[in-house]
């Protein structure tokens, strides 16, 4: 039985899943945007194939998350040979539905910063104010202090006393036969 979703895409099978509701609406959207009809319709039959997909694996409309699309996109490659605009459709069509609040935005844990990430904002904040440098000066030195620290430290505390010019030395040297000649007088300058 075949299934029109709009006046350009015709399905084999009407859409299943928590997603068939939407499918006829995503269509809509991706031909608004102007896509040919060939992306249409590998569009919204991905659309439809993953929505089957979320169903068989007992996933909910609001559990959807940026997880699933990849997880099914692996399944997909067992029997299918993926295509190259797969990832990009369905980060598409997630999109969409996270625009259209059919399904909730993507929630991020405010991740703290290294003892490094933090001594670094603080020199560039002694750069800034005290220093008085100019913002662009700023921010080419403040990336070395960081990887500089946090070559020296890692996730450890910073302890600046710890600190020798041997270390300076040691991270120039290591550092150096991968950067422009440039970004080097940069470096050195910025440490």
């Amino acid at each position: 039985m075949k299934c029109i979703v709009n006046n350009q895409v015709v399905l084999s099978r009407p859409p299943e899943g928590p997603l068939a509701a939407q499918i006829s609406s995503f269509a809509k959207s991706v031909t608004e945007q102007g896509y040919s009809l060939a992306s249409l319709h590998r569009q919204v039959l991905l659309a439809a194939s993953f929505s089957r997909w979320l169903q068989q694996n007992g996933v909910g409309l609001r559990s959807i998350c940026s997880d699933h699309p990849v997880r099914y996109l692996r399944y997909r490659a067992r029997g299918v040979r993926p295509c190259r605009g797969d990832a990009a459709a369905l980060r598409h069509l997630i999109d969409f539905l996270r625009r259209e609040g059919v399904i909730p935005g993507e929630r991020t844990l405010a991740r703290q910063p290294t003892p490094a990430e933090r001594c670094a904002q603080a020199f560039g904040q002694y750069l800034l104010e005290v220093r008085a440098l100019a913002r662009p000066t700023i921010v080419n030195y403040v990336p070395f202090i960081r990887s500089f620290l946090q070559d020296r430290f890692g996730s450890a505390r910073v302890t600046l006393s710890r600190l020798c010019a041997r270390d300076v030395v040691r991270f120039v040297q290591r550092q150096a036969p991968r950067l422009h000649r440039m970004r080097v007088k940069l470096m050195t300058t910025a440490l």
